[in-house]
């Protein structure tokens, strides 16, 4: 059908409810009209993520249900249904609306529901999923996404994000569904008397709670050092703001100063653009309120505390607000520091393909396993879960360029609330060295080599965008360049075509990892990795310079991104 004609079916079956209001508005735009029907909503990897409206290509409660539908489906057929399904949900519009009717809806399917009545975090629902050992688990979130968006993530009973023989299935049985305004739900009082809803109460929040606090190394020097802390919290409107402020109390952290405007749950994040630590838009108020309290350090979470963001003073007492390699890499070298002591040999570190090739070098200096993986944190949850299966390797510490970070094998996604306690801990462990974390960060870098990087995005929207972007990426495909800019291209990884090819000798080696639309271009001096982003309408490149001098690097960097930005305009002409 044309979006015309699908908008039609929308409309008849609305008529005299209470969506036929903002049915009607959504008519008024030809383009908004387009693209909230051109197409069904994908339900890819991590679940849907969309704008809220109506419309098949849209986050509202048909959508919503039609997803759960396909979930039922695919326990009932393939999962263990007695052992029910784990849900939360963030501080976004309709988030507790969504979740409802996920209930509602698995709760007819006589499937067993456990189900948070407050706003949670995403990891706090991974962890719940392997606390009660559920079939699967569903938390509704669009993350970092500006205000108009929501989505709905889907877990396994490993507890991490949906694998992709389910999600594959999920989407086979969401094809099968030809009425999408009469899927049957529960009433959520009948589903809580006849025993099928559950809602979930403190105590787990009280085991995670202690489970965080026991990956602190040395609770003993934050205690000596947590009062030259000075701490400022931002949970950007969303979940982190108790679990984030409880464990660092319990620490010993009491100069913890949270964000007036920011503090409480708000859907329309007015004081941020969009509620995401990457941009430092978002750092503004906290800044402000640092300086007022001479604090020196930042913390920010995002909605639905998965991602951490952190602003550090500078030698000139200036804050700086760092990249999630940078975040990342001084963690994974302040851990693996502290633990190398009690290595048994068969450690191993996770990163994303995406991720600094720093990590790289310090794996190798402390002697332990690094393994690369595919954008996505279900798949550092996938290595975890293969070590434990295999009984070879033992999990130390994982992290994406996304500010995405775990050390704690408890939960199978990133988790801010983890990664704050580790910023605080290890602030401390370096001032009790007199050292400040910028300056622990210049050593890093001084010892390991300078690792320039910068991610570029560029978004397009609608059906045209969507086109654009895949169109890009076959591009280069069809016929990869000698040079980007004024660097040489060494090599080619083609994670689609699963192979590496050599631009000297014109020969190409398999490379031994599932296929994904991403092109990894080997530069002398550098690298420069493009893909479509599996969850919002963006090219996504990743650029990265390396030189054990830092002007070098920073200057090769300048050049690399000229190069990248006219390659990804004229691609997307």
């Amino acid at each position: 059908m044309t979006y015309q004609e699908t908008y039609q079916v929308w409309k008849d079956a609305l008529t005299g409810t209470e969506y036929e209001a903002e049915l009607a508005l959504t008519a008024k735009s030809t383009e908004t009209l387009q693209d909230s029907f051109y197409k069904e909503m994908e339900f890819g990897t991590a679940g849907m993520r969309g704008i809220i409206g109506m419309g098949t290509n849209r986050m509202n409660i048909f959508t919503v249900k039609r997803a759960t539908q396909a979930l039922a489906n695919n326990i009932l057929a393939h999962g263990d249904p007695t052992a029910g399904v784990a849900i939360a949900y963030d501080t976004r519009k309709n988030s507790d609306l969504f979740a409802r009717e996920t209930a509602g809806v698995l709760c007819a399917n006589g499937i067993s529901v456990f189900m948070y009545d407050t706003p949670h975090s995403v990891p706090q629902l991974s962890f719940t999923i392997l606390e009660l050992k559920t079939t699967a688990g569903v938390v509704i979130t669009a993350s970092h996404n500006p205000p108009e968006y929501n989505g709905y993530k889907v877990y396994g009973d490993d507890g991490g994000q949906c694998p992709v023989a389910d999600s594959d299935r999920i989407t086979q049985y969401i094809s099968q569904i030809d009425d999408i305004f009469h899927i049957e739900s529960m009433p959520l009082d009948e589903a809580e008397r006849k025993g099928l809803l559950t809602y979930i109460g403190k105590d787990l929040d009280e085991i995670y709670f202690k489970k965080v606090e026991a990956l602190c190394i040395h609770p003993e020097i934050i205690k000596q050092q947590a009062d030259k802390l000075n701490i400022i919290y931002t949970p950007l409107h969303g979940t982190g703001n108790i679990p984030v402020r409880r464990v660092l109390k319990d620490l010993g952290v009491d100069n913890l100063h949270v964000v007036p405007g920011q503090e409480h749950p708000d859907p329309a994040f007015p004081t941020v653009k969009a509620p995401n630590p990457e941009e430092r838009q978002c750092f503004d108020l906290a800044i402000e309120l640092a300086n007022q309290k001479d604090a020196n350090l930042i913390l920010a979470t995002d909605p639905d505390s998965d991602r951490l963001g952190v602003a550090i003073r500078n030698t000139e007492h200036e804050f700086v607000i760092l990249t999630g390699n940078q975040i990342g890499c001084l963690l994974m070298d302040y851990v693996l520091s502290q633990k190398q002591k009690t290595f048994s040999g068969d450690e191993f570190v996770v990163k994303s393909i995406v991720t600094s090739d720093m990590v790289d070098v310090i794996a190798k200096h402390y002697g332990v396993e690094l393994r690369s993986v595919f954008t996505g944190f279900k798949f550092i949850a996938e290595q975890i879960k293969l070590s434990e299966r295999t009984g070879k390797g033992k999990f130390i510490f994982g992290f994406e360029e996304s500010y995405g970070y775990l050390q704690g094998a408890f939960v199978r996604d990133k988790d801010a609330v983890q990664a704050a306690m580790m910023i605080a801990e290890a602030a401390c462990w370096y001032h009790s060295l007199g050292r400040t974390l910028y300056e622990a960060l210049i050593d890093i870098y001084e010892k390991y080599g300078w690792f320039e990087e910068l991610v570029v995005s560029k978004t397009l929207y609608g059906k045209e965008g969507i086109e654009k972007i895949q169109n890009a990426v076959r591009l280069l495909r069809d016929k990869y360049p000698e040079k980007i800019g004024d660097f040489h291209v060494i090599a080619v990884r083609d994670y689609l075509k699963q192979e590496r090819f050599d631009m000297s000798t014109g020969k190409a080696e398999p490379i031994d990892m599932e296929q994904s639309n991403v092109l990894y271009f080997e530069l002398d001096g550098g690298r420069f990795i493009i893909r479509p982003s599996g969850t919002e309408p963006k090219l996504k490149s990743y650029l990265s310079a390396f030189s054990m001098d830092r002007q070098q690097a920073e200057y090769q960097l300048d050049q690399l991104k000229v190069s990248a930005v006219n390659l990804i305009d004229k691609l997307t002409e």
